[in-house]
């Protein structure tokens, strides 16, 4: 029997092995624990066995990550990593020695929030500072948008951050120069908790320049990261790294983004979880507004001009999806007459399958597979369930997720 220890220890090997994001193996850790999931992999990587006659061991137990026909190339690519994991050094001893900690799902500081990721979700967290994540993002909203912010935008961000923080909600970004930074700076001058989701270690500050911020949020709130202690912040990483943002959040607000803004990114995450997505109106001649404009003018995103704007979006469709106690607590209060959600009758696969579907662009129901990691047969009954609760629908050039079920 694995102890709670063997686990967060096997998970941080993981974590190191694998990439932000990896669906394949949330599915494998999922089947058979993280545990053996490192065992295997391991193995594999030592010669001692191929990742070919591993699949076919799994296949023997029934386990359903077997079935996903790129399950071997997967592992094979995982077992080139494993030698690192053993040469790198406990990344536990690591953490620990610069005061911070992995936490996993099992502990009860783990944000339950970012389990709506389904296949996506993180498999653990590095995470340094003293604030405890469960309950700061109990109630978040990200605050993101430009590097190069203008200094309209960065006032608007901070105004935005001070009024959230000064009514007992936690600012969430990505520790980048402009809007992110802004963000932090107001909701640290508001002692208030702030944390800065990173792209890379923990103990590797990215960008350097902002190291003094880093430090301050550390006294008040958490610096969070998926990648192991020393690994380099990288372009994907940072795009995978917006999912927790958005995850993290109720709603996603952007102040101010170009056409090609990361913080663009961020949003689309968050409506692929039917996330609230928020963004500032901006001078229709600047390029650094065009993102946000354009999130506006396609009806993904509420226009807002100030925190009584955001607040009302937090409050609006309460629970949040992540909310369960929320809904209970409504239930028990004698509230009747709503309609239950749909989605609580869901069994796991339809879920997964609802959280590989968007918003905004159809996707053919191959596309939807391999993003949920399911067999074709299983996304389509998985579809036809969905349609059903009014949670989907199909159109001309594929499905897509209701962002208010139909009912």
């Amino acid at each position: 029997m694995n102890t709670h220890e063997d686990v967060r220890a096997a998970i941080a090997s993981l974590l190191r092995i694998g990439e932000p994001g990896d669906g394949l193996l949330k599915r494998l850790v999922d089947g058979i624990g993280p545990v053996a999931a490192l065992a295997i992999i391991m193995a594999v990587g030592r010669g001692e066995t191929t990742a070919h006659d591993a699949v076919q061991g799994l296949a023997t137990t029934g386990t359903e990550a077997a079935e996903h026909g790129q399950m071997a190339e997967a592992i094979d690519r995982w077992a080139v990593r494993a030698g690192e994991a053993e040469t790198q050094g406990n990344d536990l001893d690591t953490i620990a020695r610069i005061g911070g900690r992995l936490v996993i799902p099992e502990d009860e500081e783990w944000p339950r929030m970012l389990d709506d990721l389904g296949p996506a979700a993180p498999l653990g967290l590095w995470v340094r500072g003293e604030a405890s994540l469960s309950t700061v993002l109990n109630r978040a909203v990200a605050v993101v948008g430009a590097r190069a912010a203008s200094s309209y935008g960065t006032k608007c961000a901070s105004d935005l951050a001070w009024d959230l923080a000064a009514r007992g909600i936690t600012v969430v970004s990505g520790g980048a120069f402009g809007i992110d930074a802004a963000a932090h700076r107001a909701a640290i001058a508001r002692e208030a908790p702030t944390v800065a989701f990173m792209a890379g270690g923990v103990d590797r500050f990215y960008p350097a320049a902002n190291a003094e911020l880093f430090d301050q949020i550390l006294t008040i709130g958490a610096i969070v990261s998926e990648t192991a202690p020393g690994m380099t912040p990288m372009r994907h990483r940072f795009l995978l790294r917006n999912r927790l943002i958005a995850a993290s959040s109720q709603v996603s607000v952007i102040v101010e983004a170009g056409w090609r803004s990361g913080a663009l990114n961020t949003a689309g995450h968050a409506l692929e979880l039917s996330r609230q997505v928020a963004a500032f109106p901006g001078s229709v001649y600047s390029a650094s507004s065009t993102g946000t404009h354009k999130l506006v003018r396609e009806h993904e995103a509420e226009l807002v001009t100030c925190s009584d704007d955001v607040i009302a979006l937090m409050d609006d469709d309460a629970p949040a999806l992540f909310d369960a106690a929320a809904a209970g607590a409504a239930s028990e209060s004698g509230n009747r007459s709503s309609t239950p959600d749909p989605r609580e009758v869901l069994d796991e696969r339809e879920k997964i399958c609802l959280n590989a579907l968007t918003v905004s662009k159809p996707l053919d129901v191959g596309t939807i597979a391999s993003r949920a990691g399911l067999t074709i047969a299983d996304a389509l009954n998985s579809l036809t369930t969905l349609d059903l609760a009014g949670l989907a629908e199909r159109r001309d050039t594929g499905w897509v997720k209701l962002h208010k079920s139909r009912r």
